[in-house]
């Protein structure tokens, strides 16, 4: 955009059209520069007005550009359009985050998400699950933001609320009762979200690409929904090496998906095929979240420096890890001191006696 005057001295304002594709330049003239410099200043204000998103606009831009279950679509859509009477309970009909839809993302404030939280609660949603909603539409402000289509997410400083969760650990005894029982397509499902950390969902997991993997340098680069950011995580080499040769199977196409169905397809829901594995085994049933919280107990308890396991789980502070996992600390606490009173001594120290022996 540019104010210029003429060889016939009138003024010309020159701006871009930026609604056109291409785009295309606009010129008019006037009788004097300050005619031309608010029409470019209405022109400005005008312009940064019309590439403003609302809430709606961004969760549509959200769903058109990042891949996700058509279950997950609908909830998101609800979430922000409500539904018609015929397709949900009357209580449920207005979606939660429906007063805000109309809002602009770049203006949302803290008054507008206890309004969120507020029609949650109306609807009879617990904390947790309210959580939940705010989660999914924090997930698509952050990946707006990511891409420049806003400044930032408004949201990003707000702590959720107090919740009590069910047991979301899991443990390894029971991973390793239930994996007979998977089928292959998600007994390898597994395999991935524990090497990699990776939360076992629709983004990060069973999105993940091979486009993703560096063979060259043992390395994966995984881009983190939850977060808005990416995260290198380098595996054992053995997971690697099984990586590799369903990489060549494949074909060498970096577009596929790593974890795909029992006939080559998308995954869209492994819940009942999770649960029945359990069922079968015979072990009280956890999420495959926890594959993610078994592997980082795991990386503690064997003495990994907790710096190194933030990493790979992808967290910004290894403060993060240290309070999620303390619960994994005393047998790497034990660990540590056997270290220490060997390099005291001199010599390894023998493994402390069982209880009871």
């Amino acid at each position: 955009m540019s104010v210029f005057q003429r060889g016939d001295g009138r003024w010309c304002a020159k701006v871009k059209d930026e609604t056109h594709r291409p785009h295309r330049w606009v010129q008019r003239t006037f009788k004097t520069r300050q005619e031309a410099e608010q029409y470019e200043d209405e022109w400005k204000a005008d312009s940064r007005e019309a590439s403003r998103l609302t809430v709606a606009e961004a969760v549509t831009l959200y769903l058109k550009h990042v891949p996700h279950g058509p279950v997950t679509e609908a909830k998101y859509i609800w979430m922000v359009c409500g539904a018609k009477e015929s397709q949900v309970k009357a209580k449920q009909k207005i979606g939660y985050a429906e007063c805000i839809a109309d809002k602009y993302v770049d203006a949302l404030t803290r008054r507008d998400l206890e309004m969120v939280r507020d029609c949650a609660r109306d609807g009879g949603a617990s904390n947790a699950s309210i959580n939940m909603w705010t989660a999914k539409l924090n997930a698509a402000f952050r990946w707006c933001a990511s891409e420049e289509y806003i400044p930032r997410n408004p949201w990003d400083t707000f702590r959720q609320l107090k919740a009590t969760h069910g047991s979301r650990q899991g443990t390894l005894e029971q991973l390793q009762a239930m994996f007979p029982h998977l089928p292959a397509w998600l007994q390898w499902a597994a395999k991935t979200a524990m090497a990699l950390c990776l939360r076992p969902g629709l983004v990060e997991l069973f999105r993940l690409k091979w486009s993703a993997f560096d063979f060259t340098h043992g390395a994966v680069t995984v881009f983190m929904g939850k977060v808005g950011r990416a995260k290198t995580v380098f595996p054992i080499a053995e997971y690697m090496a099984e990586a590799r040769e369903r990489f060549r199977l494949d074909g060498e196409n970096k577009g596929l998906y790593v974890c795909r169905g029992s006939r080559g397809q998308t995954v869209y829901g492994y819940h009942h095929s999770w649960r029945k594995a359990a069922q079968k085994a015979g072990v009280e049933p956890f999420p495959m979240y926890g594959l993610r919280h078994i592997a980082a107990s795991a990386m503690i308890a064997a003495g990994a420096d907790i710096a190194a396991v933030a990493a790979n789980l992808g967290h910004s502070s290894p403060q993060i890890t240290l309070q999620a996992y303390a619960h994994a600390l005393p047998s790497a606490q034990k660990a540590a001191s056997r270290a220490l009173g060997a390099a005291w001594c001199g010599k390894e120290l023998p493994e402390p006696a069982k209880s009871g022996s």
